[in-house]
């Protein structure tokens, strides 16, 4: 009978050990996670850059796009943007807007990020942020050495972390874009921030070709 005790009670340990690393494993898996997403993101932006002489600003439009949109949640982050004033477009404004947006963002990472010069990212931590989302704090080591601070704020979307918000050296994206898209809606609408970002879009696609 004291064997059959010790046996359960052996079982039983294992079961715990084995639930124990188990969870251990994929709370690691989920700590991990936003880190393995700002990888993806920085080491496209680096092969597009290394790439640079090769590929045309198309190829490299074409390239990222997917990446942009594996990586960011950029209808949060449109939604963040606008505001009360999202609510008040119709769904095929509000549709109108996210593609604009999703354009001019992949544009601007195309036009940035278009040559290489041993340049290099470096992701230093991450911090657990308030209402669960986190914060992945890497580093630009451009080639004269200097250091360029960008922090990737993510949340959960359908259980997967992405990007909402950028920080360059101190100064939030989302904040810059706020105050700007705002004050354009206040004064011209929605259908001229629209057409202001196109037109943004549009001078990058023209600024490769000349």
């Amino acid at each position: 009978m004291i064997k059959n005790i010790i046996y359960i009670l052996g079982i039983i340990a294992l079961l715990l050990a084995t639930s124990t690393t188990q969870a251990r494993s994929e709370e690691q898996t989920h700590s991990d996670e936003p880190q393995q997403i700002i990888g993806i993101l920085q080491n496209a932006l680096i092969k597009a850059m290394q790439q640079g002489k090769e590929m045309s600003y198309h190829d490299r439009e074409a390239f990222l796009a997917p990446v942009i949109q594996k990586t960011h949640d950029l209808e949060t982050i449109v939604r963040t943007i606008l505001g009360a004033y999202w609510i008040t477009l119709d769904k095929t404004k509000q549709q109108d807007m996210l593609s604009t947006f999703a354009q001019n963002s992949t544009a601007t990472y195309a036009d940035r990020f278009n040559q290489y010069d041993g340049e290099r990212f470096e992701i230093i931590e991450n911090q657990l942020l308030p209402r669960g989302r986190m914060l992945v704090r890497s580093q630009f080591i451009k080639a004269d050495k200097g250091v360029v601070s960008f922090d990737y704020v993510l949340h959960q979307q359908n259980e997967h972390w992405r990007i909402i918000n950028i920080v360059v050296d101190g100064v939030s994206d989302l904040a810059l874009k706020r105050a700007e898209y705002n004050a354009i809606i206040q004064q011209e609408g929605i259908q001229s921030l629209i057409n202001i970002l196109q037109n943004k879009t549009n001078q990058i696609k023209l600024g490769h070709q000349q």
